[in-house]
């Protein structure tokens, strides 16, 4: 007996055996056909899971500058204090600031005069 012979007596014999199955046990054995076929469908993954891992990784970015962008501020900020403190302290600038005063006040009186 060949391959081929073989192979035409176990499909005979299977067709056999299928019909003679009863109704009852052919329907519960589809239901269960199809219910897992239906469990063996691929389930629509949701962006969700990408959603939340794009916002951590934004957010941790975001921390990172907004923390960093002190540290590259602060380093010339010293420098303008002391600069503040030159310009309070020398005599000649506060009078030109007393000026300054001067005229923001006249204004004043001719705005509401």
């Amino acid at each position: 007996m060949n391959s081929d012979e073989m192979n035409e007596t176990i499909k005979k014999t299977l067709v056999e055996r299928e019909n003679n199955v009863p109704a009852l046990i052919q329907s519960v054995l589809t239901q269960a056909r199809y219910s897992a076929v239906n469990a063996a469908k691929p389930v629509r993954k949701s962006y969700s899971s990408w959603l939340w891992s794009g916002a951590a990784s934004l957010a941790s970015i975001t921390l990172v500058v907004v923390l960093w962008q002190p540290m590259l501020i602060g380093s010339g900020t010293e420098n303008a204090l002391f600069d503040d403190i030159d310009l309070l302290a020398a005599e000649e600038e506060l009078g030109f600031y007393e000026d300054l005063e001067f005229i923001a006040w006249v204004d004043e009186m001719e705005q509401s005069g």
